[in-house]
């Protein structure tokens, strides 16, 4: 069995019980460097996801028929997961997810917005030559930003495209100490000079 378990939006707080309790039973441990660093027990044989998902692949299908295997995923298995690539790969017999809290639900949950209609998207990572295409004028939007993608050349590519001007609200560092939200406006934040990197940016238009 491949269990994949939703760590949260990073900080322990808000792991679930359930998923604390999955990680401690596992015997093999999958997962990111800083997941692995928080979650990692003595008794876990271990490995980090890099670059290379086809050797991560290969390792669980080396281990999932004699041990335990708990893959870490970031936030939710449900939203921009390392599940999805599983569950292409893998029977459904083969595997069980657990959901935690994710990052988008933390940040709406911080703007006090409910999120069954919100349109939800990521850049983080990808091209996104049709980003104007993914954004919705009559609902609020919110966009994993990251890599080229920054909430700075967002809006730049927004406005250049006729887009109306929106409020924003950006999230950094979500659920550590050190969090952040930004409240600015497309037009505003084109000139900000902050490293936004890696952070949750969410349009008001709707």
């Amino acid at each position: 069995m491949i269990r994949v378990v939703g760590t949260g939006p990073g900080n322990k707080k808000y792991i679930t019980p359930m998923a604390l309790e999955i990680i401690g039973q596992a015997q093999v441990l999958v997962g990111g460097k800083r997941q692995l660093e928080a979650y990692a027990l003595s008794h876990h044989e271990t490995l980090e996801i890099g670059r290379d998902l086809n050797q991560v692949i290969d390792f669980i299908t080396a281990k999932k028929d004699h041990k335990n295997v708990v893959v870490l995923a970031s936030g939710d298995t449900g939203l921009f997961s390392i599940a999805s690539i599983l569950a292409g790969v893998f029977d459904e017999s083969e595997l069980e997810f657990i959901p935690g809290i994710s990052s988008v639900q933390l940040m709406l949950a911080r703007l006090k917005k409910p999120w069954h209609n919100i349109n939800i998207f990521s850049v983080h990572g990808r091209e996104a030559k049709n980003l104007e295409a993914l954004v919705d004028t009559k609902r609020i939007n919110c966009i994993v930003a990251g890599g080229y993608w920054t909430p700075q050349r967002i809006a730049q590519r927004l406005l250049a495209r006729n887009f109306a001007d929106a409020g924003i609200a950006i999230g950094q560092n979500l659920s550590y100490p050190d969090e952040k939200i930004i409240y600015s406006t497309l037009n505003q934040v084109i000139n900000d000079q902050a490293d936004y990197s890696n952070s949750l940016m969410v349009i008001f238009y709707g």
